[in-house]
């Protein structure tokens, strides 16, 4: 199988590669101190903003093909992920690639993925979710079975805007 060249995430035919980042190291508060930590209140809220930031581009958006546009405004699909990972953890005292920063990753990324899926159901409550939802097909999804039971179960009430939310480089 062939997909479209995107180095983040494969894409189906005629798939649109909608990438976002949020700038961990702007996140950092007193860096370079014993108190360093990220804001994670300022990355679900940033979060957020770029999710409703993200999914809106793709109704301004100009598509070349009919096709194009059909399979953005299907799916939804989007990708946000980070910038300044390393820095963060430099600023927060952890060495890159040490067990540290590897927990620090896991719980930063951990907040991204909630808030960005909960973000998504909230522009599904506003708006309605993408048009190729299927409720029980999207929650028997291996990431969707990772994600906590509040979220799951707030897809299942409500829908999500957004087929794919996130993408790490």
């Amino acid at each position: 199988h062939a997909t479209n060249p995107c180095g983040e995430q494969p894409l189906p035919p005629y798939g649109a590669c909608l990438l976002g980042s949020v700038n961990l190291a702007r996140l950092v508060v007193d860096p370079f101190t014993e108190t360093a930590h990220l804001d994670t209140d300022g990355l679900e809220d940033l979060v957020a903003v770029a999710i409703r930031m993200m999914d809106n581009a793709i109704d301004v958006s100009k598509f070349p093909l009919p096709a194009q546009e059909h399979e953005a405004q299907a799916k939804r699909r989007i990708g946000l992920g980070v910038t300044g990972l390393a820095d963060a953890l430099i600023m927060c005292g952890a060495r890159y690639g040490g067990s540290a920063a590897v927990a620090l990753t896991e719980n930063w990324m951990r907040t991204i993925q909630r808030a960005a899926y909960m973000a998504s159901v909230d522009l599904a409550r506003e708006k309605g979710p993408f048009p190729l939802f299927d409720k029980d097909q999207f929650l028997a999804g291996e990431t969707i079975a990772g994600l906590d039971l509040d979220v799951r179960d707030a897809i299942a009430e409500h829908g999500i805007r957004n087929a794919l939310l996130t993408s790490i480089a």
